[in-house]
């Protein structure tokens, strides 16, 4: 096991003079990703999901709960954290010094950690991502968006870390380039640990192995994608599915009271005003259930399956 989160749960808080109840924008989550293992964090706008990254990457601390990597605790380690973990955020255009040459943004994380090969290093991964030697000098404010997130991505291969986070990579660009993108996502994840965030069911089951759905800061289903495609267990699951684009309005699967979905945030499924088989004791959360599957298990936090 590379990354383990231990019911970890982060609270926003009121200022002094305006004292609220917290803001919970994740709620006693817990999963692992394995060496080498692409995982989907899948959620809408607001469900946690950036949250989630920025806290593995430590730029959000936990209220409570624990992340190990490797078995220790992330606080832990020093600078060479950042050597093991690294992140490509959702705006290239944010993340990238407009000063800086392409060669200079991806040659910065190796200058920081004293690394010696660095010439040799930066020509790879430029090359691993399909960036064209003519722009490797090019300020990185003249790129195009896909360009700039291929530099990013670079940059975040530079040190060769254990695990990427990648956090809506694909949400700021264009369709075509998007799926470009995709597609190099899809190379890494057998060469890295991969946790890739994202709000679209279709690219995120396209590179993940494993599914997390997350909706108002809790985890409602784990499961292999291959199994979750099939048939999800919980019914926010099978509501992300028969709300997908299709060829003909003819061909849409019956919904879950339509598209409009309205979340909760309190002790009970973020889900369940929307969902076919709301209960009384849907007003608390329920316990995690594991169903056993072919390829491991599948885990699910729905009062169905209790």
């Amino acid at each position: 096991m590379l990354l383990e989160l231990k019911n970890i749960s982060v609270a926003y808080f009121g200022s002094f003079l305006f004292k609220r109840k917290p803001f919970f924008a994740l709620k006693n989550i817990s999963f692992s990703v394995n060496y080498r293992e692409s995982v989907t964090i899948l959620g809408e706008s607001g469900s946690g999901k950036t949250t989630l990254g920025r806290l593995t990457v430590r730029l959000v601390k936990p209220t409570e709960g624990k992340v190990f990597l490797k078995g220790r605790n992330i606080f832990s380690y020093g600078k060479e954290y950042t050597r093991k973990v690294s992140m490509v955020f959702q705006n290239p255009r944010e993340a990238l010094n407009p000063r800086y040459s392409v060669w200079e943004a991806v040659e910065e994380p190796l200058l920081v950690h004293g690394i010696k090969n660095r010439k040799e290093i930066v020509e790879k991964v430029l090359t691993s991502v399909d960036i064209e030697e003519k722009l490797w000098f090019r300020k990185t404010y003249q790129l195009s968006g896909g360009q700039k997130q291929r530099v990013a991505i670079a940059r975040a291969l530079a040190l060769n870390p254990l695990l990427i986070v990648a956090d809506e990579p694909t949400s700021a660009l264009d369709l075509s380039v998007a799926y470009e993108i995709l597609e190099l996502f899809k190379k890494l994840k057998h060469k890295q640990s991969l946790i890739f965030i994202t709000h679209d069911v279709r690219m995120g089951t396209k590179v993940g192995e494993k599914i997390i759905i997350l909706l108002g800061g809790r985890i409602l289903e784990i499961s292999p994608v291959k199994e979750f495609l099939e048939k999800p267990l919980h019914p926010y699951g099978v509501f992300l599915l028969n709300n997908l684009p299709v060829e003909s309005p003819y061909k849409r699967k019956g919904n879950l009271k339509g598209m409009e979905l309205e979340t909760l945030r309190d002790e009970g499924c973020p889900f369940r005003i929307n969902c076919p088989y709301n209960h009384e004791k849907c007003k608390l959360f329920p316990p995690e259930r594991i169903v056993k599957v072919e390829n491991g298990e599948r885990r699910v936090w729905c009062w169905i399956y209790i």
